[in-house]
């Protein structure tokens, strides 16, 4: 019996997340916001219906911030536009400007708009269309056109609140969380390779790492499209996201010294300093990533320092008794100096998780 139900429940949260990928999500909002929008005017007997469903289906994102946020910018670009339309084409007939002409100016515009706020590239549809096909009653048609995207849009955003739901700034903290893990998984195999004398592997071999970093850009930039909290405030998230980048600096710069040669002395007198200082390493970093996903748990103490303290102890220590050639030495000094960099992002990580990883939940939340 027991047996049966947790297999049941695995396969329950494995459906789960199945259908919460993006894959599925964003083809189950979109026809939901389509068939919203193409419902609610046919029921109104609203023109343009078209125009609604277009919008419907390019409003919405992965998320509810990200579709919200584009939502908005739709609505506003597309309310720009039909002004500069219905300014322009009047203006042109009293002005016996030619059509063309108008064509330029609505669109240069529009376009210069778009240069200034990429998010209102909507206006230059908008200004184009009333400028090249005006309506006979052009307020009229400029009306029921900006009233179609307006429902259009809000179909989008009743779709993302309606269709599994995604927050942005709960998915950026996750994959923080898990690329920082991944990123952890590399220093332990970069110091073992060293210690073992063989080649050490590169961030590039790592795809989920690059995938993982890559989604916490694209949460995080979705998450600032919509400055608006539904469960309280998260000021930290943004500053977590920010000193990460500092910390994927540091990925390039283990790429070019892990090309380095190595001889055999080498890694016999680093190795063992080296792989300790990696498994304090992913020790903060599990810490900092349990930290990260779950707001207000409690912080890793940032000990990755002491254990590079005693690594830099072992290199002065080979250097000053002859230990190293000339080339060794330069070898030395290159992954002294590239592991320092690590250590020195991951406990300035650690001192922005610590203060707000103290707080109760409440006040996290406050």
């Amino acid at each position: 019996m027991f047996p049966l139900y947790a297999q049941f429940l695995k396969r329950a949260a494995a459906y789960r997340d199945a259908i919460g990928q993006d894959n599925v999500r964003l083809p189950l909002q979109t026809i939901t916001a389509v068939l919203l929008a193409y419902g609610w005017m046919r029921w109104q007997q609203m023109p343009d219906l078209a125009w609604g469903a277009f919008s419907a289906l390019f409003v919405v994102r992965a998320t509810v911030e990200g579709t919200v946020g584009e939502a908005a910018a739709r609505i506003l670009g597309a309310m720009i536009g039909v002004a500069l339309g219905i300014a322009l084409v009047p203006l042109s007939a009293v002005t016996g400007l030619p059509a063309p002409w108008s064509i330029v100016v609505g669109v240069g515009a529009a376009a210069c708009l778009t240069l200034r706020w990429p998010s209102l590239n909507y206006s230059l549809v908008t200004a184009t269309i009333l400028t090249v096909t005006p309506d006979a009653d052009l307020v009229a048609g400029a009306v029921n056109k900006t009233l179609a995207i307006v429902v259009g849009s809000a179909a989008g955003i009743l779709a993302a609140f309606a269709v599994l739901p995604l927050s942005a700034r709960h998915s950026m903290r996750y994959n923080l969380a898990a690329s920082l893990q991944l990123y952890g998984e590399l220093l332990v195999e970069w110091a073992a390779a060293l210690n073992e004398g063989r080649e050490r592997p590169r961030p590039r071999d790592k795809p989920a790492l690059e995938r993982a970093h890559w989604r916490a850009i694209d949460m995080a930039r979705q998450s600032r499209s919509l400055p608006i909290d539904f469960v309280g405030r998260d000021t930290q998230a943004q500053r977590l996201q920010d000193r990460i980048e500092e910390l994927w600096l540091t990925v390039p710069l283990m790429e070019r010294v892990g090309g380095v040669q190595v001889t055999e002395n080498v890694s016999r007198r680093l190795g063992p300093a080296l792989h300790a200082v990696a498994q304090a390493a992913q020790r903060q970093i599990d810490g900092l990533a349990r930290a990260i996903r779950e707001r207000g748990a409690d912080a890793p103490l940032c000990c990755t320092r002491q254990q590079f303290a005693q690594l830099d102890a072992v290199v002065q220590e080979a250097a000053s008794g002859g230990g190293f050639n000339r080339d060794e030495r330069v070898a030395v000094d290159l992954i002294r100096w590239s592991w320092h960099e690590v250590t020195r992002e991951l406990d300035a990580l650690c001192d922005t998780v610590q203060p707000a990883a103290q707080q109760t939940p409440s006040q996290a939340g406050a």
